[in-house]
């Protein structure tokens, strides 16, 4: 079963898409595999201006309490400080909700800044999903 989020002005999301359309700076999609986990799909930019969109489509996966939440961020080119900001919130709210998180990042976009801001150890991380 896959389900996408609503729109926000300047970012779309897509039910099955990895690729993000050139003039659109981010793409989500969401997907529950049967067992209880969710999948959140992510490509594109987590920058000051996608950064709302993206806490807002983790906050909506937590609150239906899965077994586990996975952000895959294999598809992202940029991840910025309000992107690593809204991770730790999720991770913070995935444990206070006792909801397994597990990032998968393979990318250097995404693992380097976990790595220079030493927020890396906070993660489950995987190289893939």
């Amino acid at each position: 079963m896959t389900s996408s989020d609503s729109p926000a002005e300047g970012v779309s999301t897509a039910a099955d898409s990895n690729e993000a359309p050139f003039d659109d700076v981010i793409t989500l999609s969401t997907s529950n595999d049967g067992d209880g986990t969710v999948t959140v799909t992510v490509v594109g930019e987590v920058d000051t201006f996608t950064a709302p969109v993206l806490r807002a489509s983790l906050d909506t996966q937590l609150e239906q309490q899965p077994k586990a939440l996975v952000i895959d961020l294999c598809g992202v080119q940029f991840l910025g400080s309000a992107g690593l900001a809204v991770l730790v919130e999720t991770q913070k709210s995935a444990r206070t909700r006792d909801v397994a998180l597990r990032l998968v990042a393979n990318t250097r976009a995404v693992t380097r800044p976990l790595e220079v801001t030493g927020l890396i150890d906070l993660f489950t991380i995987a190289d893939r999903a």
